[in-house]
């Protein structure tokens, strides 16, 4: 199951002061902790996570890493789609 970050929505706002990348930061930083209070089985990959993005060092590394780990993910999800369309084409071609 998926699961969305809701950010508030520039359009929808008025205008305001400059723009503060430490108000978004902070924003998200109570989303997630809700979120991983809803759903604590996720801690631990956050916290995972959280070490590997420490470990990186720059922003650009930090984004490299992200970026490996949605690779992977995706990766191992072209794999059970993979497997999932093998059960439908074997179990269409028993029918």
């Amino acid at each position: 199951m998926a699961h969305r970050l809701s950010l508030p929505d520039p359009g929808r706002r008025k205008p305001k002061a400059p723009w503060d990348p430490q108000q978004y930061l902070a924003a998200a930083m109570r989303e997630r902790a809700a979120f991983l209070e809803r759903h604590p089985q996720y801690r631990s990959l956050q916290d995972e996570i959280d070490l590997m993005l420490d470990k990186a060092g720059s922003a650009e590394n930090r984004m490299a890493v992200l970026a490996l780990l949605m690779e992977g993910k995706l990766l191992e999800l072209h794999g059970h789609l993979q497997r999932l369309q093998r059960l439908c084409r074997d179990h269409l071609g028993r029918a």
